[in-house]
């Protein structure tokens, strides 16, 4: 309830519809002369906060765009420097795998080298070892003979000087 002015005096209005819009006149006039620069403040307030919020997501954007585009580019690095290793890796497999064959067909070469030569001085020993055998053999042999001819030879001369003797002692 609102007083109002009359021309007889002061009285009361009881419409409930001309106070309650006469009451938001006066309090909306009263905020605007008032509260006008404190509600501009406010709302300056948080225009600056809004501002300054877009602004720090954008530069959490940039930032995150700055990091994206250095992922991307160790992601790229990383994966040049796989092939590389890739292809490095199979030059030194080859590298490696011709190697061994080639130690290996040394090696192959060396213990066939050993072989013969092994076989040629088993040889060499084995006609050695048969020589020696053959010339005490025919030594031996030779010996024999020599023995059995000086024997016999012995033998005849002792008959021979027999018969002299017989012949001398009869004649």
């Amino acid at each position: 309830m609102h007083l109002f002015f009359l021309s007889d005096g002061l009285g009361f209005n009881t419409n409930v519809l001309e106070t309650n819009v006469l009451n938001l006149a006066v309090v909306i006039a009263i905020v605007v002369i008032y509260g006008g620069d404190a509600f501009g403040a406010l709302l300056d307030a948080r225009r600056e906060r809004i501002l300054k919020s877009v602004q720090t997501a954008e530069e959490k954007y940039a930032a995150a765009q700055a990091a994206l585009q250095q992922a991307q580019a160790r992601l790229t690095e990383a994966k040049d420097r796989a092939a590389t290793i890739r292809s490095e890796g199979g030059a030194t497999v080859a590298q490696v795998t011709t190697f061994v064959a080639t130690q290996a067909a040394d090696e192959l070469a060396r213990l066939e080298e050993l072989k013969t030569t092994t076989f040629a001085l088993a040889e060499q020993k084995a006609t050695k070892q048969l020589q020696a055998k053959l010339v005490t053999l025919a030594l031996t042999k030779a010996g024999t003979k020599v023995s059995t001819r000086l024997a016999s030879q012995t033998t005849q001369k002792a008959f021979v000087d027999l018969q002299i003797q017989t012949f001398r002692t009869q004649g």
